[in-house]
């Protein structure tokens, strides 16, 4: 968001609608700055990422105004520098912390203050972009470059990933990633995603290009897939509807995929329920 609030609207909204509530104000300790958020299902807790206070912030899923966070993951033992974006796993209770440097930093649910990780995985061959982890099935999925890597979700350390999915060229994406793709203004990257463990499927922003991309796309790949594997399903692709996509939610029980967008500065929702 380009204001520091949280805003929440209706699941029906349409239009200018506006929020139902929103966490706004200086006892929130939101900066100017957030580019990710998570929902902890079984805690009802929000959980955003701090990018300039080097810290991840934790809100009751109900707070409304100018509350403050119940729980602040900040300090030098953590190792967070400039979070971008985080990752829950409301079923073992872990919260994920992407880094420079080939880290991915995990923390219990429960960490307040200054604490350690309690595992680091060394992603080694390229920094994570995002995470999303798949409880049903025991992955951890990390986004970055034209490509998807799985690791079992304990893995720690240098340990190599499990499978490899790159994203081929094709209609949606001509740069490509394993067919020569991945160079100059066309290079294609994998970033924003969301995983329906019921199912093992991964939705995941694909942008063509560079900072002035030509499109944006949904693909929807499973966590079963490896290799040079097309999309089994995509959302937004060469109509160039999506432009610069910011965030992913699924709403498996209405079969809706929710996207925003920052240059349309818009919410869409898309039915798809083949993907579900």
């Amino acid at each position: 968001m380009a204001h520091p609030q949280i805003a929440a609207f209706a699941r029906l909204a349409n239009g200018s609608a506006k929020p139902t509530r929103s966490i706004a104000g200086q006892n929130t300790l939101i900066t100017r700055t957030i580019h990710d958020m998570a929902y902890d299902y079984v805690r009802d807790e929000i959980v955003v990422p701090q990018f300039f206070a080097f810290a991840i912030l934790t809100y009751r899923g109900d707070a409304n105004g100018n509350v403050a966070p119940v729980r602040k993951i900040f300090g030098p033992s953590t190792q967070i520098k400039n979070p971008d974006s985080v990752s829950l796993d409301p079923v073992h209770g872990e919260i994920y912390v992407p880094q420079d440097n080939n880290r991915l930093l995990v923390f219990s649910r429960e960490t307040n203050g200054d604490s350690a990780p309690i595992r680091i995985l060394d992603t080694q061959d390229g920094d994570p972009n995002r995470v999303v982890i798949d409880p049903v099935h025991n992955l951890l999925i990390v986004s970055g470059g034209p490509r998807l890597r799985i690791w079992d979700r304990t893995a720690s350390g240098k340990t190599p990933p499990k499978a490899v999915i790159t994203i081929p060229r094709g209609p949606y994406n001509p740069g490509g990633g394993g067919q020569g793709g991945g160079g100059g203004g066309r290079g294609t990257q994998t970033a924003l995603m969301a995983v329906n463990p019921a199912s093992g499927m991964v939705f995941v922003n694909v942008r063509v290009g560079g900072r002035f991309r030509e499109e944006d796309y949904v693909g929807v790949w499973s966590v079963f897939d490896k290799g040079e594997v097309a999309p089994r399903w995509t959302i937004g692709g060469p109509d160039n509807l999506l432009k610069d996509v910011r965030g992913i939610a699924l709403d498996p029980k209405s079969k809706q995929v929710i996207i925003s967008d920052k240059t349309h500065n818009a919410i869409f929702t898309f039915s798809v329920p083949e993907a579900f």
